[in-house]
């Protein structure tokens, strides 16, 4: 898979919504807490977003 077909790759820093948690560590995001979007492919359908935290994120940056 290339990085341009990549949907795995993280996207921006944001805030997560209410009641969201990290996909990677399972700890849910505090109020205002800075966190990166990206989504993840589905074998079920369109790709589904995601928000991790920075530290998690780190492996998904398209910028490294």
């Amino acid at each position: 898979m290339t990085a341009d077909t990549d949907a795995r790759t993280d996207e921006y820093a944001t805030y997560a919504p209410s009641g969201e948690t990290c996909p990677d560590c399972g700890q849910p995001f505090g109020s205002l807490e800075v966190c990166r979007r990206g989504t993840v492919e589905r074998q079920s359908g369109p790709p589904v977003v995601v928000y991790r935290h920075p530290k998690c994120a780190e492996p998904f940056r398209r910028d490294r």
